[in-house]
């Protein structure tokens, strides 16, 4: 009778923790890309609060409203410097890291591995309004094609001051990508400078990039790279 009964609880009770096993996930999901509505207006609160795990303590993110990007954004630091894989392109800031008149904002990035496709990095100057949907700010890119890029951001659109170009200073890496280089913006009266590694690869007249207000770092999407914070010397 006990052998009886012992053989059905078995063959009932079976089935079902087979089935409760087969359900269980065996991998974590990709991460969906974000859907943008497309109205600044609307997203501005949420782009200007994107939280990224590992964010910098006194940091704040602004994400850049775009349909696609393969991966998860993720921070960390060490030795002084932040470790930044994958996700939308974006800038990072501290709300106190403000200039105006004369000054000079410096960054180092390194990179170890081919981006694919070729994308970019550097420093942004002049950041106002970056909190609401009229943000603006100045930046100054390099690849790893040994390109540069100065452009200016105002609310949603973007002016190319400086397309893509080559210059020696910067280093040029497309096998592996991998490269380090230190990225300054030199605000002066009368011009704004840009260098790569102390050398001077492009200046503008004042004024034609917005000079006065909060700068910080600029990522493209799908990068990994690690880049230090910026110093602003006066």
């Amino acid at each position: 009778m006990f052998r009886s009964t012992f053989m059905f609880f078995v063959l009932v009770a079976a089935p079902k923790l087979t089935a409760a096993a087969q359900s269980a996930p065996t991998s974590t999901a990709a991460p969906k890309p974000i859907v943008w509505s497309r109205d600044p207006k609307a997203d501005s609160a949420f782009i200007a609060n994107y939280a990224a795990p590992g964010t910098p303590a006194g940091y704040r993110l602004r994400i850049d409203p775009q349909a696609a990007y393969k991966s998860a954004l993720r921070y960390s630091r060490t030795e002084g410097s932040f470790a930044i894989k994958a996700g939308p392109g974006h800038i990072l800031y501290a709300a106190g890291d403000t200039a105006s008149g004369s000054y000079t904002v410096t960054a180092t990035v390194t990179q170890r591995a081919r981006s694919k496709p070729k994308d970019a990095y550097g420093v942004f100057v002049g950041g106002q309004a970056l909190t609401s949907a009229r943000q603006a700010y100045g930046y100054f890119l390099i690849r790893e094609s040994g390109q540069y890029l100065i452009k200016v951001r105002d609310a949603d659109s973007m002016r190319v001051i400086v397309d893509w170009t080559r210059h020696p200073a910067i280093p040029f890496d497309t096998l592996k990508g991998a490269i380090r280089a230190t990225l300054a913006v030199r605000v002066a009266s009368d011009s704004t400078r840009f260098v790569v590694n102390g050398q001077q690869v492009a200046s503008l007249p004042a004024g034609v990039l917005p000079s006065a207000g909060v700068a910080g770092l600029r990522v493209n999407k799908d990068l990994a790279v690690r880049m230090t914070p910026v110093r602003i010397s006066r």
